[in-house]
């Protein structure tokens, strides 16, 4: 089994009545967590990703920080390259890009002015122009989105001989083949969320395959996944109250979850949970902790003593 690594993903929704968003950083990483992620919900109440991960950075010495993940359509190719390689520099090479397509909040795509409809083709570009700007000293492009001529992004980044690029990725019984296709042909890893251990497996193989056939070392990538977590005396016990939290999150709008793409109840549950996900391939694990207030700080730190100790 390769190493497993654990991370956090900050939500400023559920936390930011219980911890800032920069002592939460702090505290996580003294825990032993070795990433920070944050998402990008446009509408919602929360930190733009980029701003926050720049103040972390000064703030951690030696965590990850990611965009988990940033929506691509929502900003140029070149200004989402430039604000990625800015902290890296600031982190001293700590930055992972994650981005995606967007699509879970439909109302952001109205407020930022972009149609719903032409998210996939706005990706399928973006992210390939983002990895050149990332990897190549010049870049010239014409595309039906964007265009530049002989253009160079500088500062490059402090990671070599880029910073990674990861691809998130939503399950609905299964992942899009045109998802699969884009972290084949452009993405250095493979961040989904809510998936079952033969969904993870599935989507990871399936990648391997197109990049090999690329003539990309699919050995190189890395395998990641967000995942809700909610420990609780018995897995029954604790997806009552992922219910219950989803409906204070969402509201009317809140959806209800497979307990099988879940950590759900006692540490030992949770390993083994990770274990199965571990077999399919997942190496590094972002937690985002799905309760009420009152117990976040508590999972969190009963996950780093109960848990990740297992994994050490």
């Amino acid at each position: 089994m390769a190493q497993i690594l654990f991370g956090v993903q900050y939500n400023g929704v559920s936390m930011s009545s219980v911890i800032e968003p920069l002592e939460f950083a702090r505290w996580t990483e003294g825990l032993g967590f070795r990433s920070f992620f944050v998402p990008e919900l446009e509408t919602l109440p929360t930190l733009d990703p980029f701003i926050l991960l720049s103040a972390v950075a000064q703030h951690t010495e030696r965590m990850r920080l990611g965009t988990g993940v940033a929506v691509l359509p929502f900003r140029s190719p070149y200004q989402t390259a430039k604000i990625a390689t800015s902290i890296d520099v600031l982190s001293g090479g700590r930055m992972v890009l994650g981005l995606g397509s967007g699509g879970v909040f439909n109302d952001d795509f109205g407020v930022e002015g972009v149609r719903p409809e032409d998210r996939r083709t706005l990706t399928d570009e973006g992210l390939e122009l983002v990895r050149r700007l990332l990897s190549e000293e010049r870049v010239t492009h014409s595309g039906a989105h964007h265009r530049m001529e002989d253009m160079a992004l500088e500062p490059r980044s402090v990671q070599q001989p880029h910073l990674p690029i990861w691809t998130g990725a939503m399950w609905n019984g299964r992942f899009s083949r045109r998802m699969l296709e884009r972290t084949a042909k452009w993405a250095d890893g493979f961040h989904p969320h809510g998936m079952t251990p033969q969904g993870y497996a599935a989507g990871k193989s399936a990648i391997e395959e197109m990049a090999a056939g690329l003539g990309r070392d699919p050995s190189r990538l890395e395998w990641s996944c967000n995942m809700y977590l909610c420990m609780g005396d018995s897995r029954e016990a604790a997806m009552e109250e992922v219910r219950r939290s989803m409906r204070e999150r969402f509201g009317d709008d809140a959806w209800e979850l497979d307990p099988d793409t879940l950590l759900l109840g006692s540490a030992a549950d949770c390993v083994e949970s990770i274990e199965a996900f571990a077999e399919a391939g997942v190496s590094h694990f972002v937690i985002n902790a799905l309760c009420g207030p009152e117990a976040l700080l508590e999972t969190y730190e009963g996950f780093a003593g109960e848990v990740m100790g297992r994994f050490s």
